[in-house]
Order: structure tokens, then C-alpha cells, then sequence
């Protein structure tokens, strides 16, 4: 099974981002950022009961 992980975007110009898993570079505005400032989603399984 193989998951495909979204690219993630730069919040001021919306360009794909470069780099990763911690820091991540924005090759049109020249910045960094890092993965904490970056929006995120995250799912946890629904467990059922015993």
C-alpha cells in the first residue's frame, strides 16, 4: 500500500515547498519555514470498543 503525501505550500505565495521533514524552503519567496508553521491535518482512527 502506498500513501501519497500532499505537497505542502508556502503560506504567503502558495508555491510547493522544498525540503522537509522539519524545514522547508519557498524557492520564490527565499524564506524558511518550518513544519509547525505549516497548517495541517491530521486524522487519529476511530478505535472500537472491546
Amino acid at each position: 500500500m502506498s500513501r501519497i503525501i500532499p505537497a505542502k505550500a508556502c503560506p504567503r505565495c502558495r508555491t510547493r515547498l522544498d525540503g522537509g521533514p522539519v524545514l522547508f524552503h519557498c524557492i520564490t519567496c527565499r524564506r524558511a519555514v518550518y513544519a509547525a508553521d505549516l497548517p495541517t491535518e491530521t486524522t487519529v482512527p476511530v478505535r472500537r470498543a472491546a
